[in-house]
């Protein structure tokens, strides 16, 4: 029996926008009739998603819940596991993680003052995944979102620079506030540093997680969605370059590694309901082919070093454990 056979529980970041909005979309059209769990930062977009929803007679659960803020993502956990151990809401069936950040520099800080991309990217996912992992069902899936960007900037259509693997501490640092004329360009290029380094670390980090969610019975899988120009999370470029991203460049949809919002939805919700790969583990999917994680993401050091980091990163914020079921 594969989760389409069933009703799974299905738990969904970033509903409310580009990707995630169109994989509640496909969501909302799957046989199974999944009941959804909607995690976003924006209670009124939120509130809008989940009413989609239910306008198809599913039933949903909304959590506010802001991955710049581990706060936040802890109280948001929280609310999470008090339903789950109520019985007020199934265990976790799969949980898609397909919320994430992108900024047109290396400046902002994350409410503990990380590096922003990489406080969501990485350092976020980290504690989301910790928190999860105790209300997943006994076969429970959950779906990392990777990016082409871990590879090189050849594998994003030499849009985004390569990665730069360095200590999580350093990764997590933000460049200081600028006090003087700064160079665009410059900006640009850190910024997608930033990002395909934070990516770059996801993937690794992924491998460790589906080691550790093995030893319960539970699977973590990677979906890359390739390009999807035009989306929200080019929201911080500079007004013309986003003009370009939002109008332009979804053209480039028919290119090899690009695609559009809902065909990439479609694969994801594939992967994560099991109507495809539905006994893969650790495994790396983009745009619905099965491929391989580059090398460098299964550095056994890397791993180790990372991991590290994030436990001490997130530790103050480890969601307290609720009675009932939830604590099982």
């Amino acid at each position: 029996m594969t989760q389409s056979d069933i009703s799974p529980t299905v738990l969904l970041t970033g509903p409310t926008s580009g990707i995630g909005a169109a994989i509640l979309a496909r969501l909302v059209r799957h046989p199974s009739r999944p009941r959804l769990v909607l995690v976003g930062r924006d209670a009124g977009r939120l509130r809008a998603s989940a009413g989609v929803a239910r306008g198809e007679g599913l039933r949903v659960d909304e959590v506010q819940l802001d991955l710049t803020d581990l706060r936040s993502v802890q109280s948001g956990l929280e609310r999470i596991a008090s339903l789950v151990g109520s019985g007020a809401l199934p265990t976790i069936d799969v949980a898609i993680l397909n919320a994430g950040a992108q900024y047109y520099d290396r400046r902002r800080t994350s409410a503990q003052g990380w590096e922003a991309t990489f406080a969501v990217n990485v350092v976020a996912q980290h504690l989301l995944v910790r928190g999860i992992r105790p209300l997943l069902s006994q076969a429970g899936h959950v779906v990392l979102l990777g990016s082409s960007t871990h590879r090189g900037k050849r594998a994003s259509f030499n849009l985004v620079p390569d990665p730069q693997w360095a200590p999580p501490a350093v990764l997590a640092t933000a460049q200081p506030p600028a006090t003087g004329a700064v160079r665009p360009a410059a900006e640009r290029e850190q910024g997608g540093i930033a990002y395909a380094s934070s990516k770059l670390a996801l993937v690794t980090l992924s491998h460790v997680w589906a080691a550790r969610l093995a030893d319960d019975g539970r699977r973590l899988n990677t979906y890359d969605p390739g390009l999807v120009a035009g989306t929200g999370l080019g929201r911080d470029m500079v007004g013309y370059r986003y003009w370009v991203w939002r109008r332009l460049m979804p053209a480039m949809s028919v290119l090899p590694g690009a695609t559009t919002p809902s065909n990439t939805a479609r694969h994801a919700v594939a992967l994560a309901l099991g109507d495809a790969h539905p006994a893969l583990h650790d495994g790396y999917v983009e745009i619905g082919r099965l491929t391989r994680a580059e090398d460098v993401t299964f550095d056994a050091q890397r791993q180790a070093q990372l991991w590290e980091w994030l436990e001490a990163a997130t530790a103050a914020y480890v969601p307290h454990p609720q009675e009932g079921r939830a604590a099982a």
